[in-house]
């Protein structure tokens, strides 16, 4: 953000209508940088130069940090950020022709009120101005280009407003929904189990040696990645054990700011290669930083709090960001740093061949099972149209009968094989049928949901009014979605190359 945002926010005002003025004329007056660099997309019939499609991409990385509260990264992160910028501009065409306009004092109260900028329930100029320093000028962004991105957002939210206004969720569907996702139901399983398919079968000592060398890159393949960390531990005094409510989180918010403040401190040391600094600005804060040897997910070392929080948390950083943000555990805070990585390596053949020869007979096995199902699918089916008894029926076709007790869908028995999948197609099924054919690591199952009960839940109406925000906000993210397939296809709108190669783009 700006410095007047530190002083004087009626200046901001100013300065965002000129941005509000650039803005009007963004689509209309052609950019100098338009006539050197050349057209990636269309919009409106009109080119989209490279250097306006980069700032639409750096507007949606800026986007992707405050929503996140990290930067940026990963392998498919290009082709994000390029779908990203793509619906950035398309928003912003749209609200040209719609006549969206935000007051520049809503920008300003929308700056200020950002939840990263509050301290202790109010804007501080101090948490901004590490923003801007440990943010914005590590990324060659300057003030004035975050302010004019925050209006875009205010604008493309208005834009999408507009848009969302006829979706809504009628009160007959929200019943029906409710009941289907929190009334009891009763249900019979008929499991297929993997097992029988199993048996007897037979890979040839050439089909292991062709998948090693065409599937080379399966991590089943490789040795263990590991990986060497640094950390600091900001732990909670025993002081605290008396500590409760209010005075507790208010205590948690302190060690938390110290916290971050360490980790913004060593990310701006990673980005400048001093490593070895890490230490020392440990010891001027009476900070403990220690390192791990190297170690692999599974076997992080055992006398660290919470080990796999730990060692989960490692092996999410990466090159592009090398250091957590703080990670609580229920004594206190880790702020870790990636130091190494040995990577796997390819293990011999013969030390993975019965892996592959297991993955191939299991693959068949399947194969097979899934052929098994479809002709066992029909004749279920067939018994409950003539009325016949579906257990008798699913006993001669050698399915397994299990019934277990009554169950709300979103809280299935913990101990129900497959539970999660098998609750959410209990949503989606009506009483006296059958479920489709559903894949389990052990074979198979299908759901034969016998009756369904009425909520029986206290604060209905809070329980409705949620799910009816969830809802509202699905539909409308998918309305959204699919409003920006169809404006991409119409004439005079072409995407950028990497997005036609995609299937989704190219199929439309």
């Amino acid at each position: 953000m700006l410095k007047i945002l530190r002083t004087h926010s009626w200046l901001l005002v100013v300065v965002l209508a000129v941005i509000g003025v650039s803005f009007l004329l963004f689509f209309n007056i052609p950019a100098m940088s338009g006539l050197k660099n050349p057209s990636v997309a269309k919009i409106a019939g009109k080119s989209i130069s490279l250097e306006t499609f980069r700032l639409a991409r750096q507007a949606s990385s800026i986007e992707i940090a405050l929503s996140s509260g990290n930067q940026p990264y990963g392998e498919n992160l290009q082709q994000i950020l390029d779908q990203m910028a793509w619906t950035r501009l398309l928003f912003l065409q749209a609200a040209k022709e719609l006549h969206c306009l935000v007051p520049e004092e809503e920008v300003v109260q929308f700056i200020q009120q950002l939840p990263f900028l509050q301290k202790e329930g109010k804007y501080d100029p101090a948490i901004y101005q590490r923003f801007v320093s440990s943010f914005l000028v590590p990324q060659g962004i300057t003030e004035e280009r975050f302010l004019q991105v925050m209006h875009e957002e205010l604008v493309i939210g208005e834009v999408k407003k507009v848009l969302v206004a006829p979706v809504e969720v009628v009160s007959g569907e929200l019943d029906e929904i409710y009941n289907m996702t929190f009334g009891a139901v009763q249900v019979v399983l008929f499991r297929l189990k993997i097992d029988p398919f199993m048996q007897g079968l037979q890979v040839k000592p050439e089909e292991i040696e062709k998948e090693y060398k065409s599937h080379s890159k399966d991590p089943d393949y490789y040795t263990a990645e590991k990986r060497k960390a640094g950390y600091v531990f900001f732990s909670f005094p025993p002081e605290w054990q008396s500590l409760k409510g209010k005075e507790l989180e208010e205590a948690k918010r302190k060690l938390l700011e110290k916290a971050e403040d360490f980790s913004v401190d060593t990310q701006r040391l990673m980005e400048s290669s001093q490593t070895a600094e890490i230490e020392k600005i440990a010891r001027e804060k009476n900070l403990s930083y220690r390192l791990t040897p190297f170690f692999s997910l599974d076997h992080p070392p055992t006398e660290l709090e919470e080990p796999e929080k730990f060692a989960k948390a490692v092996f999410e950083l990466s090159q592009e960001k090398p250091v957590s943000d703080p990670i609580e555990t229920s004594k206190g805070y880790y702020v870790i740093v990636l130091l190494g990585v040995e990577k796997g390596v390819l293990r011999p053949f013969e030390q993975v061949k019965s892996i592959i020869e297991e993955k191939l007979k299991r693959k068949k096995a399947f194969e097979a099972l899934f052929e098994k199902s479809t002709a066992i699918e029909k004749e279920l089916n067939k018994a409950l149209k003539e009325g016949k008894d579906i257990e008798q029926v699913a006993r001669a076709q050698g399915l397994l009968i299990e019934k277990p007790p009554s169950f709300v869908p979103v809280d299935p028995p913990k101990d129900l094989n497959a539970a999660a999948e098998i609750g959410f197609a209990c949503q989606l099924l009506e009483p006296s049928r059958l479920s489709r054919f559903l894949p389990t690591p052990e074979g198979g199952v299908f759901i034969y949901l016998q009756n369904r009960f009425a909520p029986a839940l206290p604060n209905e109406m809070e329980i409705k009014n949620k799910l009816e925000k969830d809802l509202l906000m699905s539909r409308r993210q998918a309305f959204l979605e699919e409003w920006v397939l169809w404006r991409s296809k119409q004439p005079g709108y072409m995407p950028p190359t990497s997005l036609l190669q995609t299937a989704g783009i190219q199929d439309k």
